[in-house]
């Protein structure tokens, strides 16, 4: 899936931006997800 998100930044200007979301993994072993568990970049 892909998309854009809109939202309002500190100053109450509105920020857009491109997401997307795909498929990794269908795998929930522990190795697994400790892997994808980490903070956004």
């Amino acid at each position: 899936m892909a998309g854009k998100w809109v939202g309002f930044g500190k100053d109450m200007d509105v920020n857009t931006g491109p997401w997307e979301l795909t498929f990794r993994d269908a795998s929930t072993s522990k190795a697994t997800l400790d892997h994808y568990n980490r903070s956004p970049e």
